[in-house]
C-alpha cells in the first residue's frame, strides 16, 4: 500500500510548512515568490497552491505590494491532516481493499471493519499533529538536528554520518 501523497500534496505541505515557519502572530504576508524559492516549488503553479491553502481556510491573501499570502490561523491549530485534504480531498478508501473483491463499498466484506479502522487510525495521526509541529522538524532537519520523530520510514536509507579521520 502506498501512502505517498501525489505531487500537489506534497507541493501543498511544502508551502503551507513555510507558512508556518514564517507565522508571527502579526500578520505579516509572504510573497509567492519567497514561497516558491524557499520550498522549491514550480513558481507558475504556486499560486494555484496557495489557493488551495486559501479556499480551505487555512490561508489568506492580500494584494500589492505589501500583500502575499500568510495562515489565516496559529499554526499550532491546524492540524496536518486539514492541509493535506486541502489539496488531496478527504483522505478514505473509495473502493473495497480486495482486489475484485466481493463488495464496491455498498455491502461489506470480511476485511471492511479493519480497513475502516485503519483509515480512520492514519485520519486520527494525522489530525493529532499541528502544522507548527511539522514546521519545528522541518527547521530541525534544515540545520542538520537528529529529531526522533523525522527517521526515515522502513526501505528509505538513513544518511551515513561522515567518518571522522585521525590525525
Amino acid at each position: 500500500m502506498d501512502l505517498t501523497l501525489s505531487r500537489r500534496g506534497d507541493y501543498v505541505i511544502r508551502a503551507a510548512i513555510h507558512l508556518a515557519q514564517r507565522w508571527d502572530g502579526h500578520g505579516s504576508y509572504c510573497k509567492i515568490r519567497e514561497i516558491a524559492e524557499a520550498m522549491d516549488l514550480p513558481l507558475s503553479y504556486t499560486p494555484q497552491l496557495l489557493g488551495l491553502l486559501a479556499k480551505a481556510g487555512l490561508a489568506e491573501a492580500r494584494a500589492g505590494r505589501a500583500g502575499g499570502y500568510r495562515l489565516a490561523r496559529d499554526p499550532a491549530t491546524i492540524p496536518v491532516l486539514e492541509v493535506i485534504e486541502a489539496a488531496e480531498g478527504r483522505l478514505g478508501s473509495k473502493r473495497c481493499p480486495l482486489r475484485g473483491g466481493p463488495c464496491h463499498w455498498d455491502d461489506v466484506c470480511a476485511l471492511h471493519p479493519t480497513w475502516v479502522a485503519v483509515s480512520e487510525a492514519i485520519r486520527s495521526t494525522l489530525a493529532g499533529v499541528s502544522l507548527a509541529e511539522v514546521a519545528a522538524v522541518d527547521r530541525r532537519l534544515a540545520v542538520g538536528e537528529s529529531v526522533v520523530e523525522a527517521l526515515p520510514a522502513p526501505g528509505h536509507r538513513p544518511r551515513r554520518a561522515a567518518r571522522r579521520t585521525r590525525a
